[in-house]
């Protein structure tokens, strides 16, 4: 493929809306919009300075599309640092296809999806860890996940790889030094010192790996399964969490016989919640399906809602599902908090964090989602703080280049020089595979394929 084509295409979501953006990149972007686009002042997008705009119109073979407001970017001050413009329109579909296939036949091609961002990265704008920030804003479902990936797009991550990755490389300069030039009067550097070199470098990468759940939590959001016997008000709990009517309520046990999924931003908190089955004996089996189901995703959640009744108190379904929360991180919910006077729920060998709510109302709701803060420890995430890695790649690269720094620990004083030497590479091409250093195309192609169209 032409890397240095010009390329466009839609940067905003298709369908009706106040505007839409078109995005033009590439070594003719200027000429092209120029054919296309029509300043009211008469002065041509190549004639403007950076960072500028100009109002007009937009025609195609003297027919009048639109008016428009083209926004200038000279190269290598644009995203991509190529020269680009940003021609914003009306929204609507058609109207923004048109001006798209004008551009397009009058020289660009239509971009594949991430090949904006993929530019920047190929152009040195953006390395590798913030060009994956990139689509991380653009998904970010609460304060936190967006406040991450902005620090991983301004290069929070990247800096302490960076840091690291020299870290180990001066090591191997001196090493290889010495080792190939034994004759020359070198600095003395011992074992020791390379030993507690290493040691900072591996303490620092397993902080950085002891952080991945955390991020993993703070961009995907909390897998949450609310769980308990039937008619004990789960799907009011979920209704009141998403402030709608999203589940069916009634007093018939075992109306809900399948999970219901739904994803909720809460400020600092994202969660994913499955409203499920409730767990008791039964013949009937379609509802049979629904229990075992619900035990499955029990199973996978990283937080279960025990949802019980402080009326009738605990039952021994309750004691079932007590059972199945083994090493579980579980809030024990006590609901109908409204309806009179109130049992006291506890299980024998459990130590349940526990809110009382009335899912009802609503009261204690809001207490319940700070428990769930406070369970995954969410605070809030500032420029000083250390980096937070989200990406399961990005862990696997930490894990590989603190087992071979181990290995080169080990064999100090013990195994040839080049041998250490050899480990430390492998660690440093670890680390170079979060930034982009160490990245083969297919993996490159990869990534950005995941992008939307126009970004």
């Amino acid at each position: 493929m032409i890397m240095y084509d010009t390329i466009a295409a839609i940067a905003t979501p298709i369908g009706t809306g106040g505007i839409a953006v078109i995005r033009v990149s590439g070594s003719d972007a200027f000429t092209i919009c120029d054919k296309i686009f029509k300043s009211h002042k008469g002065k041509l997008l190549s004639d403007a300075k950076t960072h500028t705009a100009l109002f007009g119109s937009v025609y195609d073979e003297n027919i009048l599309i639109d008016e428009v407001l083209c926004t200038v970017f000279v190269a290598p001050k644009s995203f991509t640092s190529e020269n680009t413009v940003e021609i914003s329109c009306h929204g609507g579909i058609f109207v923004t296809r048109r001006i798209l296939d004008c551009v397009i036949k009058n020289g660009a091609r239509l971009a594949m999806p991430g090949e904006f961002t993929k530019r920047a990265f190929l152009n040195g704008r953006l390395d590798m860890a913030q060009a994956e920030a990139v689509i991380d804003v653009i998904n970010a479902k609460s304060t936190q996940a967006a406040s991450l990936a902005l620090s991983h797009m301004k290069g929070g991550l990247s800096a302490m790889i960076n840091e690291l990755r020299e870290q180990i490389t001066d090591i191997i300069s001196e090493i290889d030094a010495v080792s190939d030039f034994p004759e020359e009067d070198f600095e003395k550097i011992t074992f020791d010192e390379i030993k507690e070199r290493l040691f900072s470098a591996s303490d620092k990468i397993e902080k950085l790996i002891k952080t991945a759940e955390r991020g993993k939590i703070i961009a995907d959001g909390i897998d949450t399964v609310i769980a308990g016997k039937p008619n004990v008000g789960k799907s009011s709990l979920l209704n009141a969490i998403l402030l709608s009517d999203r589940a069916i309520v009634t007093d018939i046990p075992g109306t809900t016989r399948d999970v219901i999924e739904e994803k909720v931003s809460l400020g600092n908190v994202s969660l994913n919640i499955f409203d499920t089955a409730g767990i008791r004996e039964t013949d009937d089996k379609i509802e049979h399906i629904g229990i075992e189901k619900s035990k499955e995703y029990i199973n996978k959640a990283e937080l279960v809602l025990f949802l019980t009744d402080s009326i009738t108190g605990v039952t021994e379904e309750d004691k079932i599902l007590a059972g199945l929360l083994e090493n579980k991180k579980t809030i024990l919910v006590i609901n109908k908090t409204d309806e009179g006077e109130n049992k006291d729920i506890c299980f024998e060998g459990k130590n349940f964090e526990t809110v009382h709510i009335s899912a009802k109302t609503g009261d204690g709701i809001a207490q319940l989602l700070e428990k769930i803060e406070d369970m995954f420890m969410l605070g809030k995430i500032t420029k000083d703080d250390f980096p937070v890695i989200t990406k399961t790649t990005h862990k696997q690269s930490l894990l590989r280049a603190k087992e071979f720094i181990d290995s080169a620990k080990s064999a100090l004083g013990v195994m040839p020089d080049d041998m250490i030497s050899i480990d430390l590479r492998n660690a440093a091409q670890s680390l170079g595979e979060i930034t982009g250093i160490e990245v083969s195309e297919d993996v490159v192609d990869k990534i950005f394929s995941k992008f939307c169209l126009g970004k």
